[in-house]
């Protein structure tokens, strides 16, 4: 399993579902057969991408750490089911991503613990991929005890339009997907995100996506 002494637990909250602002949002859709809200929207990083080229630097973790750091200033985005089916927020968002593993031809999935400073985020995200050879693909997903992730999944070879995605049981995901397809010649690529409609909004995708074109400009 992956490294322990990487993470660091993160601090939750029980929400409060009869005070709670989105009390009715919440119980209307809890029990949809598919309650996730899906949404792909081509985004400039143009400035991202030379800014890695220059530093030499990951482009992935450009964009991965760019994705985290708006999601974590979005309380909306860190709601999630605990595993008594309780509503909580949790006060820190990681990354999950499958990261490829050439000598098993197959991938890993892994958690990239978020940091504010990008340099310590890199730094950081190099010693998880290390340890990607070390790890059954599904080991890491299947024993997580806290869903304090987004799952960020890059198909760098096409430019879809749309995706949806799977789904784990009948609640909907609770935890944000997304999945960033081809960067074209005009330096756009698509990102598209799926979150539970009991929790997100689309005025909250809309500031996700304003807030990741502002980070992506200012790497």
């Amino acid at each position: 399993m992956q490294n322990p002494g990487l993470y660091k637990k993160p601090e939750k909250c029980v929400v409060d579902i009869a005070t709670w602002s989105r009390r009715g949002n919440f119980e209307f859709f809890r029990d949809f057969i598919n309650p996730n809200l899906g949404v792909t929207v081509r985004v400039d990083v143009s400035h991202a991408y030379a800014a890695a080229k220059a530093k030499g630097v990951s482009f992935f973790l450009s964009y991965f750490y760019a994705i985290l750091s708006a999601v974590n200033e979005i309380q909306e985005f860190r709601y999630r089911f605990d595993r008594e089916g309780n509503v909580v927020c949790y006060d820190r968002i990681d990354g999950l991503a499958p990261i490829r593993v050439e000598e098993k031809d197959n991938f890993a999935e892994m958690v990239f613990p978020y940091a504010e400073d990008f340099d310590g985020f890199c730094q950081t995200a190099g010693q998880v991929k290390a340890l990607a050879a070390s790890v059954d693909p599904y080991e890491l997903a299947d024993a997580m005890t806290d869903y304090n992730v987004v799952l960020v999944s890059a198909l760098p070879k096409l430019d879809f339009t749309s995706f949806c995605n799977t789904q784990r049981d009948r609640r909907g995901n609770d935890y944000p997907l997304f999945v960033i397809g081809k960067m074209g010649d005009d330096k756009t690529m698509p990102i598209s995100v799926t979150v539970h409609h009991g929790f997100v909004d689309g005025e909250h995708i809309s500031r996700f996506f304003e807030l990741l074109q502002n980070k992506l400009d200012r790497l």
